[in-house]
C-alpha cells in the first residue's frame, strides 16, 4: 500500500471521527469526564467505523453498530438528554446520506469518464469528506438557533421514528434498488438522500415550533391556574368582607343603644375607640367595580388614608373579566408597594380618565431605584407580574407604558375605545 493509499484512508478517518465529536460538542454538555476516558472512546469508535465495513461486508451490521455506539458515546460522556439522542439519530443519518452521496457520485463520473480504481478511491473520499463537513456546519447551525431542550410534557416518541426511518429507507434503496437504479441511474439515489437530509433539516425546524407552542401552552395553562386561584381568593375574601359587614351592622347598633343609655363622659372615649375599630374593618370605596374594589381594599388595607388617593370611581371596567382585573391590578400594586419598603414619604396615586375613545389608567409610586427599561426589579413596577399583565392587555389591544423621572414611578393602562 503506497504512502497516498494511507494519507486517504487517514483523511476518511479523521473526517468522519472528528465530525461526529464536534456535532457532539456542541450540543449542551452536562456531564463532566475524565479526558483520557473520551480519547479512548472515540479511538474505538473510530476502530469500528473502519473495520465493520470490511467485516463481513454487512451494511446493516455497520450501521447499527455505529448508531448504538455513537449514542452510548452522547449519553454517557456529553450531555445525557432524550432531546440530544434525537439530535444524534438525525446526524447518524446524515452522515449515512453524505457517504452515500459521495460513493454513488464516484460512481456516476466512473461511468461517465472510466476513471482508474485508485481515482475512485481518492475522489470518494474526498467528495465524502466535502459533503461530510458541509452537512456538519449546517446542522450545526440549524441546532445552535433552535435547539429544543428536554421537556417533560413534550412527547418525542414520534419525533425518533423520523431519522429511525430515514436510516432504514437509505439501506433498503442499497439492498434492494439494484434493478431500479439499474435501469434509471444510481443518481435517484444520490436524489433520495438529499431529500433525506432536507426532510430531516426541516423536521428540526418543525420540533423547535412544536417544543415552542407546547412551552407556551404549559406556560399559559400555570397562568390561567394561577389566575383562577387569585380569583377564587378574592371571591372568599368578598364573602368574609360581607359576612363582617353583616355583624359590624348589628354591633353598631348595640353600641348606638348603649352610647343613648350611657350617657356617662368616662365611657364616651370607650365608644369612639370601638367605632374606630369597626371601621378599620369595613370596606373602603374606591370604584363601582366589585372584584377592582375588592382588589383595592386588600392591597391598600396597610396604607393610611393620607398615602392613598383614588380617582378611578367614574371609568366603567366592565369589559374586564374578573380575571383579567384580578392578574392587572393585583400584580401591579403588589410591584408597587415594594417600593414603599423603608420610604416614610410613600403615597400611591390611581387615576382613570377616557380620552376620547380610550381609556387610560394610570398607577404613580415613588421610587428611589435605578430603572432600567426590561430588566426586572425587585421594587418598583418592573417585578415578577409584569408579563401576566402584558399578556392579559394583548387580549384586550390594551398597551403598557412604563416611564420614571424624578423619582416617580408611572404605569400606564391604555385600552382603546371598547
Amino acid at each position: 500500500m503506497q504512502i497516498v493509499d494511507i494519507f486517504f484512508i487517514i483523511v476518511d478517518l479523521t473526517v468522519f471521527t472528528s465530525c461526529a465529536v464536534f456535532m457532539l460538542h456542541f450540543l449542551p454538555i452536562k456531564r463532566q469526564r475524565p479526558l483520557w476516558l473520551k480519547i479512548l472512546a472515540w479511538c474505538i469508535f473510530a476502530a469500528l467505523s473502519t473495520l465493520l465495513p470490511n467485516f463481513g461486508r454487512n451494511d446493516m451490521l455497520t450501521m447499527l453498530v455505529l448508531v448504538f455506539c455513537y449514542l452510548l458515546l452522547g449519553w454517557f460522556l456529553y450531555h445525557e438528554s432524550k432531546m440530544g439522542l434525537l439530535y444524534q439519530l438525525v446526524y447518524m443519518m446524515a452522515m449515512f446520506a453524505t457517504q452515500l452521496i459521495g460513493i454513488f457520485l464516484v460512481f456516476k463520473l466512473y461511468q461517465i469518464f472510466g476513471l482508474e480504481r485508485k481515482l475512485q478511491f481518492y475522489l470518494m473520499v474526498l467528495f465524502k469528506a466535502f459533503f461530510l463537513i458541509t452537512v456538519t456546519l449546517i446542522l450545526r447551525g440549524i441546532v445552535k438557533k433552535r435547539y429544543v431542550f428536554d421537556q417533560q410534557y413534550l412527547n418525542i416518541k414520534g419525533m425518533v421514528l423520523i431519522p429511525i426511518l430515514s436510516v432504514v429507507l437509505i439501506f433498503m434503496y442499497v439492498i434492494g434498488g439494484d434493478v431500479f437504479f439499474a435501469r434509471f441511474g444510481y443518481e435517484w439515489l444520490i436524489v433520495y438522500c438529499v431529500l433525506f437530509l432536507v426532510i430531516n433539516g426541516y423536521c428540526i425546524y418543525f420540533w423547535y415550533d412544536v417544543a415552542s407552542n407546547q412551552r407556551l401552552k404549559h406556560r399559559l395553562e400555570l397562568m390561567k391556574q394561577q389566575n383562577e386561584s387569585i380569583h377564587q381568593y378574592y371571591e372568599d375574601l368578598e364573602e368574609n368582607y360581607s359576612q363582617s359587614r353583616k355583624i359590624i351592622h348589628d354591633i353598631r347598633n348595640h353600641i348606638h343603644v348603649l352610647e343613648q343609655s350611657q350617657k356617662l363622659d368616662q365611657t364616651q372615649s370607650y365608644f369612639e375607640d370601638v367605632h374606630t375599630m369597626l371601621n378599620a374593618l369595613g370596606l373602603h370605596y374606591y370604584t363601582d367595580n366589585r372584584m377592582l374594589n375588592i382588589v383595592l381594599n386588600h392591597k391598600l388595607k396597610g396604607l393610611s388614608p393620607k398615602q392613598v388617593k383614588c380617582a378611578i370611581g367614574g371609568i366603567d371596567l366592565d369589559f374586564l373579566s374578573d380575571i383579567d382585573i384580578t392578574t392587572i391590578f393585583s400584580n401591579l400594586l403588589d410591584n408597587a408597594l415594594e417600593a414603599c419598603e423603608r420610604m416614610e414619604d410613600f403615597f400611591i396615586r390611581l387615576k382613570g380618565d377616557r380620552i376620547h375613545d380610550f381609556l387610560v389608567i394610570k398607577i404613580q409610586n415613588p421610587y428611589l431605584g435605578q430603572y432600567e427599561p426590561g430588566r426586572s426589579m425587585k421594587s418598583g413596577h418592573e417585578g415578577l407580574g409584569l408579563e401576566n399583565v402584558r399578556q392579559t392587555l394583548k387580549t384586550y389591544h390594551g398597551e403598557l407604558k412604563i416611564d420614571c423621572q424624578d423619582n416617580l414611578f408611572s404605569v400606564t393602562l391604555v385600552f382603546p375605545g371598547q
